[in-house]
């Protein structure tokens, strides 16, 4: 069963497309703009028969409201290979399909990158209204197994999200430098980027108290023997709240705090993401 969660925006959004978000285009809407002289909206079913009488040019005038609008809404999904550890590209393929079914549900236009060294354009979703799209993207994701060394790609698809300002959701572990984090948002400067950062506990929390382990790491092939014990245990796991809390920093210094996904994807903890 794929889920849903609902999104909100703290901007207008320019599309003449009508949706369900605040916009700046006149239209058939709610939400009171202004008056403006009839001959500028010729419109009888907006006439302001209170305005007309009080304004001593008798001119008519017309009430104006602005039109709810459609955003377009894009995922970015890191697929290097260190998001293939333990059940990282299923939690992905869930999400993505969540996002992907919330949007549809929200009449909003979705687009979806899939990134590693590069776009795979074998796995991506051109930008547009995708009924029944949500199954077939988390089987494609699921099938995956990520391979490559870096997600470089991520930086290439940022600059494909077109002009119009967009709700972009980035799924990452964030495993790589700060300063190609920092490069991401600032190629991402324009949009509303919604940092989700995809995490396993098998990788920091859930490893035996004693004995000798064999850590690879997925992207670099390295492997490394070590001795666990509960010095090494703290140690590891201190290194993941430090590395979450420089990207929290990061992350609200350009515009949103980070959503933490791991292990199990919540909608309903998304949807306070949102509107908390």
């Amino acid at each position: 069963m794929i889920v849903e969660f609902h999104y909100h925006i703290p901007w207008r959004s320019l599309g003449h497309h009508p949706g369900h978000h605040p916009g700046t285009q006149s239209g058939g809407g709610f939400e009171f703009r202004g008056l403006l002289p009839f001959t500028s909206q010729p419109d009888p079913r907006h006439l302001d028969v209170r305005a007309m009488i009080a304004d001593p040019t008798q001119a008519l005038m017309v009430k104006s409201f602005r039109q709810r609008a459609a955003i377009p809404v894009y995922l970015l999904a890191d697929l290097s290979a260190s998001m293939g550890f333990a059940g990282k590209t299923a939690l992905l393929a869930e999400f993505a399909a969540a996002t992907a079914w919330s949007a549809w549900r929200t009449s909003d236009p979705f687009g979806f990158f899939a990134c590693d060294s590069q776009i795979r354009w074998d796995l991506s979703l051109p930008l547009r209204l995708h009924k029944g799209m949500a199954s077939e993207l988390s089987a494609q994701i699921r099938a995956f197994t990520p391979k490559a060394k870096n997600a470089l790609g991520l930086l290439e698809a940022a600059t494909l999200l077109g002009r119009q300002r967009a709700l972009v959701f980035m799924v990452s572990d964030f495993h790589f430098p700060l300063g190609q984090i920092e490069a991401l948002f600032n190629a991402l400067v324009r949009h509303d980027v919604v940092p989700v950062v995809l995490w396993d506990s098998g990788e920091y929390e859930n490893l035996p108290r004693f004995g000798l382990v064999e850590l690879q790491d997925p992207e670099t092939g390295q492997r490394r023997r070590l001795f666990l014990r509960p010095s090494l245990l703290a140690r590891i796991r201190q290194g993941f709240a430090e590395r979450r809390a420089e990207l929290t920093q990061i992350c609200i210094r350009y515009g949103r705090e980070p959503f933490f996904l791991l292990d199990r994807f919540d909608p309903d903890a998304m949807t306070r993401y949102f509107y908390s």
